[in-house]
């Protein structure tokens, strides 16, 4: 006998047979559920996003003298570099190896 029911994917909003559809997880605690060809356009994000971050491996370890804190920063950004935890610029050096 053959299952005839049907889920809605939580992406497409289309129903699906039910043998179709596969819980993906998105987080802390929530599920997606998703049927095939929505799956295979999540897998495909999820991996140009993780390849995406590989390459912004340009980030440096910096150390604030006044705080003590250790934190990365992209030198080549936008922004002014300062210490994120305590806001102050002026104690700010490169720190040699990894944290």
């Amino acid at each position: 006998m053959e299952d005839k029911r049907q889920m809605v994917c939580d992406r497409c909003h289309r129903s699906a047979p039910i043998s179709e559809m596969r819980f993906v997880p998105k987080g802390n605690d929530a599920k997606l559920t998703l049927c095939s060809g929505c799956r295979k356009e999540h897998v495909s994000e999820q991996k140009e996003m993780l390849d995406k971050k590989a390459v912004d491996s340009s980030k440096k370890n910096y150390f604030c003298g006044r705080c003590r804190y250790k934190f990365q920063f992209n030198p080549t950004g936008v922004t002014n570099m300062k210490c994120p935890y305590c806001g102050k610029p002026d104690k700010v050096e490169l720190h040699p190896g990894k944290f």
